[in-house]
Formats: structure tokens, sequence, C-alpha cells
């Protein structure tokens, strides 16, 4: 050991010196290093009864740690007890100089003690340094207990707030912590509890329990123009915070949401899952006969579209779902209210600053994509189908020779011929008859598309302002191999709010968004087209024209290299607002929102070529045809609003009341252009077109007023009454049917409080809700109630020339109004087994009146269409089930959830005097199913004979073996449909319901010691799915239609044949016999809906898996970072489904026939650290 020796000389000042050149070098060398020594080295000592200085011998001799320091001020020759195991050195300091007086710093290998105070400058300097000033620093030991059980929480993170000092709790919930200042705060959290912020106040000790979020009755939640304690709220309202919508790496907020609240419906929409797709969505089902259903969407109190915002920036989300939650919002709300709160700064006395930047990068691969049978099997299960309609096979002998040999050996026999005209090949549809042995789904998709998603976000705040400012991007690649498309979009989200005096506090709300895409896209047919493609090659096509490198016309992908959509989004939102409160519990809120979007879009076709037989190059269509199609629209919104609120208290009495007014005003406008004949491909554009060229465009504008108030009150938060009222003027309607009064009134009794509550062992809270009200809907199209007339050219000349005409306008209706929503609602919240479990269920009914339709039947001497009037009208009825078990087990925590819900609606009334079955209907439940009922197939001739049943209506000419049976359900040995209508449909009845019934989720999440898990179960339980019409061309009729459209997927082999099929005789086959033909003989079982081909839609499916690893405060503080963690993720993972074919996300409504861009299967990786 060293020993200093110090005079009071000029010696004593020069070592002393030195000693502080030392400290000062090697702290700046340590801010420039990794890990030092004393960071990982430990020591263990097991000495009482001994001198300082032997316990300093002792260290030295088992380290290589050096103690530089004085005599004169330390007290060598102290006697100490210590005992510690495999210890940092900076946990053994404390322990030997305790209570001393002694200050000291580690530089890595070097220890200096001093009784001097050691400058504070020295921390910024060095990373690995610790401190003691006698007036401040100390040592904070506690344990921390759960609220309710009082048993102690081992792995609860403790943090010193603003700093990046923290530790965890031991097995038996105790910490020791370092703290640089008596009068800091630390903040506990842990996974599933409240977090805690408990300032020291001086105290070296601190016991601290921790509230389990189930409890919750003192969360604010965000309702209309407020927020209310969640004890307090009376409608049905449900919550999603951040941690939900964090725990699934996703594109957009959609995505998020999906299995996370009851009767928040979200459905893969007409763009599938292409890049940047969005879905559609309904809260509590379809409500109307026609229309947007879509919830209203708030986000920071601004109107804009869900996915316009970074999931990041989410900090929660409540969902309105009743008429008495939504009310306050009006003639925009009748189809339920979104509202979406980002993150905000935080005001602090320290002015701390956190940075947080996440990542995730992510590789997608198509789901349940149709895969083709063998290039064989296809052949032949189409030349079944050729030869039931008597046709020539597609594939002859010499055909299936070829075929075979390029099987065995690609490339060893021709894979298709030349007509002899030397200009045309000699195959048919999209490849019939040719024989190459191609894998399209190989070719046309890649193996894996990369996601990624970065945001970097910095918030803090000062005594006076605080700040949020984040800016995030989002890049999607396309599944497509060839044409490749993408999405980009980028978000910018600044918040800054700012107390200019007492009373006034100034917020400035900016939020950004740009989105740029790239399709391929398809002349006058757009991308839809495309889709449409993937499911009509047939692999027997060659991919590329024999010894060429350019493609084949029929696989599209020369075109869609040559076609392209690209679409540019702006969108900009200024929000400046003014929070006023001139006296304790009454606030004013002045609010300003601006919106800006600014949207183009080009088509462009340019020049592609095909090779002829002869060897010749030739453009897929003349240069005439090539086009350049630029559009724009911008539009703008804006709207000031004010709201006052008064909040009081008189003893156990509570009261608050708002009163507001809103005003909105929406103008837009488009232009658009077409223009053929490039010159040149390598610049499209208007100018360079020397074709025809046209201009259209568009504009337009609504507005809204609107006065609202609401009334609350409370009896010691138990006994609740809230009444709502909006009154609505919109310029959609005439003038004396513009204005709008809707109100609506709630209650809720928490039981649980009253003293007679014979269960409160059991129970923990128990509140019964009710409410009701009635909203408008103000979202149907401008001008109604105006006559239109449409110009157009005449076909017919006179004089030579051709001229417009104008059309007579058609009638309209000179009192069509508001579409009204009536909503009752009744539920209860309930939480007990010491708040473990809690549930939420709502029961409810809705009546949609007013809803616009046909107006009453007129004279066909009228000569034009019936106005449309305020006629129909629809009842649904459905429930919500909300179920959540929270439970800690020492450092284990886990938690599980499960949502269920149900909705059912019903025409109540509907102008259709005949009941006839084509249109809506009194009685009729929404997406009923009519059709047919089979008892299988014919097996034989003699079975057609005995059937004894006439199917002449479904077919006039002849039955075979293999076609279906139809059951003659009104006994008069005949099929029809009668007349069509309720009182005479013949043998048609009700099959089934498209309906989507019983959605559930499951979502179960767990912690332990910093690792998490977290899974997601989503599906349907009961919905009946006739696939679109079943026409020609659908996906899911295989080989039973034209040539152009057939296709023969896995499961698709399945259908009747004899013994003379190369694929051998399938009595009992699911399908029935196939005919190549586009309607004709395959009307026999794909013309009406029938029972036997309804399909069944339900599904269950794991939508997301992730394991994360958050890193040990007490590593991440050494290098300054608060939390790190890490995670792997999965994304439609498994599937369970009875649907054939198709998967069941992707054939709803418009997309039944799934001829839309697939889902992906995605794998990602991701990281989220805060400074």
């Amino acid at each position: 050991m060293e020993k200093i020796k110090f005079n009071l000389t000029l010696r004593k000042l020069i070592m002393e010196i030195k000693i502080g050149i030392l400290i000062i070098l090697l702290s700046v060398s340590s801010a420039f290093a990794g890990k030092s020594y004393s960071q990982i080295a430990k020591v263990s000592l097991d000495m009482k009864n001994k001198t300082l200085e032997q316990v300093i011998d002792k260290i030295e001799k088992q380290s290589e740690f050096y103690f530089v320091f004085n005599r004169n001020q330390i007290d060598v020759n102290r006697i100490v007890d210590i005992q510690v195991d495999n210890q940092l050195i900076a946990d053994v300091l404390p322990q030997l100089f305790k209570d001393t007086g002694v200050n000291y710093a580690v530089f890595d290998r070097k220890i200096l003690l001093t009784t001097d105070p050691i400058d504070r400058e020295m921390r910024g300097i060095t990373g690995d340094f610790k401190y003691k000033p006698d007036d401040q620093q100390q040592v904070v030991t506690g344990k921390v207990t759960d609220s309710q059980s009082g048993e102690p929480m081992p792995g609860v993170n403790v943090v010193v707030k603003g700093a990046t000092i923290g530790t965890i709790t031991d097995s038996n919930g105790n910490f020791s912590l370092n703290v640089p200042d008596r009068n800091a705060t630390l903040v506990f959290s842990f996974i599933g509890y409240t977090v805690q912020e408990v300032p020291l106040g001086g105290r070296a000790t601190l016991n601290v329990s921790l509230v389990s979020e189930t409890i919750g009755l003192e969360e604010v939640v965000v309702v209309g123009y407020g927020t209310q304690k969640k004890v307090s709220v009376t409608g049905a309202v449900s919550t999603v915070d951040n941690k939900k919508l964090q725990a699934r790496p996703v594109s957009n907020v959609q995505q998020a949401l999906q299995g996370l609240v009851p009767n928040l419906n979200i459905f893969v929409s007409n763009s599938g899952g292409e890049p940047g797709a969005t879905m559609d969505m309904n809260i509590r089902g379809l409500q109307t006969f026609s229309g947007s259903t879509s919830p209203y969407i708030l986000v920071d109190g601004i109107p804009m579209a869900i996915n316009d915002i970074d999931p990041n920036d989410i900090e929660n989300i409540s969902v309105l779902k009743d008429a008495a939650s939504s009310a306050i919002y009006g003639a925009r709300a009748a189809y339920g209210v979104i509202l979406i709160t980002t993150k905000s700064g935080k005001y602090s006395k320290t002015g701390d600053v956190k940075v947080n930047y996440t990542t995730n990068f992510a590789l997608a691969k198509p789901l349940n994509f149709p895969k083709m049978v063998g290039t064989l099997e296809f052949a032949y299960a189409m030349n079944d189908a050729a030869k039931n309609n008597g046709m020539a096979p597609w594939y002859n002998d010499d055909a299936l020779a070829r075929l075979k040999a390029n099987i065995e050996k690609p490339g060893s026999a021709p894979v298709m011929y030349g007509k002899p005209d030397g200009l045309t090949w000699d195959i048919g549809a999209m490849g019939l008859g040719a024989a190459d042995n191609t894998d399209w789904r190989s070719i046309l998709f890649k193996d894996f598309a990369f996601h990624q998603r970065h945001n970097l976000s910095a918030s803090g705040g000062t005594e006076k302002i605080n700040y949020y400012l984040s800016a995030g991007y989002y890049n999607e690649q396309g599944l497509l191999r060839y044409g490749d498309e993408y999405y980009n979009q980028y978000n910018f989200d600044g918040k800054v709010n700012a107390k200019a005096t007492r009373w006034l506090d100034i917020e400035v709300y900016t939020k950004y968004k740009k989105n740029d895409s790239d399709f391929p896209w398809q002349k006058d047919m757009g991308r839809g087209r495309i889709y449409d493609m993937w499911t009509k090659l047939k692999p027997t096509m060659p991919a590329k024209y024999p010894g060429t490198d350019i493609w084949t016309s029929e696989s599209r992908i020369g075109e869609w290299q040559a076609q392209r959509e690209h679409n540019t989004g702006n969108q900009l939102n200024i929000s400046p607002r003014f929070v006023i409160t001139p006296l304790k519990g009454w606030t004013t809120n002045l609010e300003l929102n601006y919106q800006l979007n600014s949207n183009s879009r080009t088509y462009t076709a340019k020049m592609y070529y095909w090779v002829a037989p002869n060897g010749n190059i030739m453009p897929a269509y003349s240069r005439e045809q090539t086009r350049y199609s630029p559009a724009i629209n911008t539009n703008q919104y804006l709207s000031p609003t004010i709201y006052s609120t008064y909040k009081r208290s008189f003893g156990k009495h509570n009261m608050s009341v708002m009163a507001g007014y809103q005003n909105e005003q929406y103008k837009y406008f488009n232009l658009s252009s077409d223009a053929y004949y490039l010159l040149s491909d390598a610049i499209p554009s208007v100018s360079t077109a020397v074709g025809t060229k046209t201009v259209e465009d568009g504009k337009g504008q609504w507005a809204t007023e609107s006065y609202f108030g609401r009334l609350n009150y409370n009896y010691d938060e138990k006994y609740f009454f809230e009444t709502n009222i909006r009154r609505d003027g919109s310029s959609r309607f005439k003038p004396g049917e513009q204005w709008g009064t809707f109100p609506s009134a709630s209650v809720g009794w928490v039981i649980s409080k009253e003293n007679f509550f014979p269960l409160k062992g059991l129970i923990n809270f128990l509140k019964f809700r009710g409410s009701y009200g009635s909203l408008g809907n103000q979202n149907v199209s401008n001008y109604l109630y105006i006559p239109t007339m449409s110009a157009s050219l005449s076909q017919w000349l006179f004089n030579d020339l051709q001229l417009w005409t104008v059309g007579a306008p058609n009638l309209t209706s000179i009192n069509l109004t508001w579409e009204k929503v009536s909503t009752f609602d009744a539920g209860l919240d309930i939480s007990l087994l010491k708040n473990h479990l809690s549930a939420t269920f709502d029961w409810y009914q809705s009546l949609t009146t007013d809803l616009v339709g046909p107006g009453q039947a007129l004279p066909s001497l009228l000569g034009t269409s019936v106005p449309r009037e305020n006629s129909g009208e629809i009842r649904t009825r459905g429930w919500d089930l909300h179920i959540t078990w929270k439970q800690s087990l020492g450092d284990f925590y886990y938690e599980l959830t499960g949502i269920l819900s149900d909705n059912l609606s019903v025409v109540m009334q509907y102008n259709n005097p005949t009941n006839i079955l084509t249109t809506y209907y009194k009685g009729m439940h929404l997406g009923e199913v009519w059709g047919f009922k089979l008892a299988g197939l014919f097996q034989s001739a003699e079975d057609i004979t005995n059937w004894g049943i006439n199917q002449n209506y479904i077919w006039a000419a002849q039955w075979n073996p293999g076609d279906p049976k139809y059951i003659d359900l009104n006994g008069d040995k005949k099929i029809d449909i009668g007349t069509n209508t309720l009182g005479d449909s013949g043998d048609k009845t009700i099959i089934g319901n498209e309906s989507p019934r019983y959605m559930y989720g499951f979502n179960a999440r767990a912690a332990w010691k910093g690792f998490d898990f977290s899974m997601q179960i989503q599906g349907i339980g009961k919905q009946d799915l006739y696939i679109t019409e079943m026409y020609n061309g659908n996906v899911f009729r295989g080989p039973a239609q034209g040539p152009m459209h057939a296709c023969v997927f896995e499961g698709q082999l399945d259908y009747w044949r004899d013994d003379t099929s190369p694929l051998g005789a399938n009595p009992n086959a699911y399908y029935p016999k196939p005919y190549s033909i586009y309607t004709g003989q395959n009307d026999k079982a794909y013309g009406w809906p029938t029972d036997r081909y309804l399909q069944n839609g339900a599904f269950m499916r794991v939508k997301n898996v992730q394991l994360g690893y958050t890193i040990p405060a007490v590593i991440t503080n050494k290098v300054n970072i608060s939390s790190l963690k890490i995670y792997i993720s999965g994304e439609n993972l498994l599937t369970w489904k009875k649907l054939r074919v198709l998967d069941p996300e992707q054939v709803k409504g418009n997309n039944g026939d799934g001829k839309i861009y697939p889902l992906s299967q995605i794998y990602s990786m991701g990281l989220n650290i805060t400074f």
C-alpha cells in the first residue's frame, strides 16, 4: 500500500495539485471509455474488529484497486466491522465510511479518500464517480409491498427521478439506494401497478405500497371535452393505454386495436394487406342501410383518420360506445367516437429531459395465400372439365407428354408452339395447353418483404413550460417480387404547454404527416385487376418467352413494371389553445383547429413488349395508348371551439357544469387530367403527351354550427347522474330542416359502497350503470335536396354536329333530414377477489330511425325515379363483455384478458310493400342469405330419374351424375322461387347469415425479472359466407368456370368424377362435377346460394406473440440509460379455420372472392431505449 505523508509545506500543496490533475485526467479518460475496472471488479470481506488500514490492505491484495489519501485527514486506525460477499467497490465504500465525514471518488483502479468537499462538477466529467458530500448524499433504504395483500414485492424498479440512478427490490421487497440529494424524488414502478413518485423530504427510510392497476378507480378517463375519474363514468366507455398498444409492433393503430376492445369491430378492407392499407371498422355493428358506420375519430380533439398518427405517440385511447357518451359530439358521432390522446411533456422543477428511441425491423411473407396443385394434376382437372362440357381436352397427348418431360427435366421439351402465321402462340387462355412447369407463387411473391419503423421523441419541462416532440418514419415494402411496391409514412408531433400567468395556460399542438406510395396499376382497370390476375395464371404457362428474357404477356409482370400508380399525401394540423382559470374550479378552453390536406395521384402507362413466335419483339399496345393521368385534391378544415367547465364540491356533493360552442367549416377541391400518346416514356407528363387530353374538376363545402352542454352530479362517489345535450345545425340539409337537438342522460350506482352490501369481503367494487341518448347523423352526401342535371355528349348528329344534351333532373325530397340513432345501455363494472378479477358488461339496444331510403311507389307515368325520403328503421341489439385477471406472485406478474361481443340488426321499417326478397323488408335480419338446400350429388342416371323433382328452374337442359340435388321444401315436386317474396319464396329459404357473431379476443401478459411475454388471440365465433355470388372468376369454384378464370388450388381436386378420369373416381366428393364454361352448366351448383356451399367463416388466429427483455436498471443507469428493452415478435402466426381455400379475414363484403392483396405473416425484432 502506498502511504503518502504530507506536512503543511509547499510539498503538500504540490502533491495535492498532482493528485487533482490525476483525478481530472482519469475522469476525462473514463468518460470516453467503456466499462471501467471498478464497474466489474468485486471484492469479498469478512473482517471484525479490524483497523481501517487492515481493511484497505485486504482490498488492495485481492484486487487492483489503489487507495490515495492524506493520513492527516483519514483515521486509518479506526476499528471497523465489515462483511461483504462478491460486491462491487461502489457498494463496499458506503459501508466503510458511513457517518465518518469521509468523501470518496473512484477512478477506474484509483480510489481517492478525503474529508474535503469533492467538486460536484467532477460528476459531469466521469460516469464512474461516487461522491458523498455530508450535507446532501445519503443511503435510502426501504421496503415495497402490495397495497392489498401487504406482501413484499420483489423486482420493483426504484429510480431517482431526473437521474440515471436506480436499483430493484430484492426477493423480500427491500431496497438500498445512494441518492445524491436528501430531497430527491424516488419513482417506483412495476408492471401491472400504478407508478408512484415519493419525495424523500430528508428521510433515510422509506416504505411504499404499490396499488394494482386493476383497482384503478382514481384513473382518469378521457371523455368528450374533458376527463372523468373512472369511478364516475356512467356511459359505455372502454379505454386502451399505450402499454397495450406497444405490445404489438404493427404498421398502424387499427391493427394494434384489433381484439382489444369488445364490439370495436375491425375488418380487412378492399385494400387487403397491401402496403399502407387501412381497415374497415365499426362500433357495435352495422346500423344503417348504406353509407359509412365508421366512428368519429378525434386525435387531441382534432378530427383525423386513425392511421394518420404514429402508434408510438399515443398515450391512451377512449372508445365511446353508447349515445350517452357520444352525445356531446352530436351529429358527427352517430356511430360512436374514438378519442386518442397523444403523449405530452410534464412540468418539472429540475428541467428534466427524456429522450426515447424505438425501432422495429420486420420480415413479412404472404399469409394463407392459395397454393396451386401439382402441374400435372392441374392439367388433368382442366381436361376433366372440358370433357364434362363436351369439348376437346385443353391438354392433348402431345402437351401432356411435353409437360411430363419438363416436370422430370426442366427445359427438355418445348413449352409452347407458335401458330403458322408466326404472329401468335398456339395456347389457350392464360397458358392453357402450354407445357411448362411454373411455380407462379414463388415468381410473383418474394420470400420476405422488409418493414421498418423508427420513432425518436424528446419530452420534458420546467416549472413554467413542458413539451413533447416526436418524429416517426415507417416503411413497408410490398410482397410482389416484380412491379415492386412500397408505402412510406413520416410523422411529426409537437406539443408545447406554457403557464403564461397564474390563470392562463397556452398550448400549441402541431401535427404533420407525409406519405408516399407506389403500386403497379393496370390501365383502365386499376389495382384490383392485378390481384385478379394472380388466380388466373396457369402453372403450364411459361414465365418468359422461349429463348428470351422478356416476360410473357399473360404473366402481366411487364405490364406491372410499365404501368404505375404513385400517391403522395401531406397533412398539417395546427391547434393553438388557451386555458383560462379565473377562479378555483372554473376553467375555460378556447381552441382553434386547422387542418390542411394536400394529395396527389398519378397513373402512368408506358410501353412494354412481348415476343411473337417468329422472334419479333412486339409492343403490347400502340404508342397512342400510353397515358399519363395526374390528379390533385386539397381540403381545408377550420373549427373554432370554446367550452367552459365549473366544478364544485359541497361536503359529499360533487357537481360540474360544462357549456360550449363549436363551428366547423370544410372546403375541398380536386382537379384531374388524362393525357394520351406520350412522346417519351422517360418524361411522362401532360405537356409531353400529344394525344387526347381531358380535364375534370370538382369542389364543394359543408359547415356545421353547434351548442352543447353537460351536467354531472355525484353524491359521495356513490350515486351518479349525467346529462348531455347538443344542438347541431348542418348545411347538408335544406333550410328549415338543418337543425336538430340531441339529448342524453345516464345514471350510476356504486352499490358496493352501501353499508348494507353483504359481499364486501368478496366484491371490492360493484357499479350499475344505465343510459339513454339520441344522436343525429349528418354524414350524408352534400346537396341531396337540390335537383341536379347531368350533361353528356349526344350520340346523334344534328347538321353534322355532335351536340351536348342536358337530362331532366330527378325529383328530390323536400323534407329530407337527419337520420337519428337512439340507444339504451345497461351495464355493470365489478372488481372482486382483492381486485385480482375485474369485469365490465353492457347490454344495449340502438334504434336508427329516419333512415334515407326509397320513397312511396308512384305511378310509372311519372317518368323519373321516386325521390328518396326518411322512411327506414333498424333496431340493433347486442352485448359486450370484458374480463381481466391480474396477479403478482413474488417477482412474477401475469395478466389475462378476454373480450366477447355480439350484435344483431333487424329491419323494423322499409318501403317494400310487396316484401320482395331482392331488397330490404320489415323483419329482415341484416346479413341474411337466402338460398336452396341440397341433398348431395347425383351418382348415376338412375339416381337422376328416381329423384322425381323438376329442377328445370335451375337448369333447363340435361342433368348429369355429379350435379347437385335440390330439396323441394314446399312439396310441389319442382324447384323454383315462387314470386320471390316473403310470402311466396318457393323453395328458397334462409340458409345462413353473413353478419359476424361472437367476436372475441384473448390477451395474456407476463413479466418475470426483466423478461416479459405477451400473446394475443382474436377471432369470430360464427359467420356464414356465401363467397360473393359464386360468379365466374370466383376462386372458390376452382376448375368449374370458364378457361380464363379456371384455377385448381389445394383442396379443389375434391370434385365429383367417375373412373374415366386419370385422377381416379371420386363419388363422395365435396365439389360438384366441373364444366369448362363461363356460366351454363356450372350454374347448376353455383347459380344460386346453397347450404352445401355456404362456408363457415368462423376462425381463431394467434395475432401476435412477443417476448422481450428489459436490461436491469442497475446496469443501464451506469451508462446513463434509463431503460432499455429488446424484443422479438410474430404476427399472424397460427390460424384455425374451416373455410376452404381462402383466408377468413379476406372474404368480407366486397372482398368475398378473396381477390385482394394477401395479408402477411410477420416476424420482427426491435428495441425501446430511453435516456
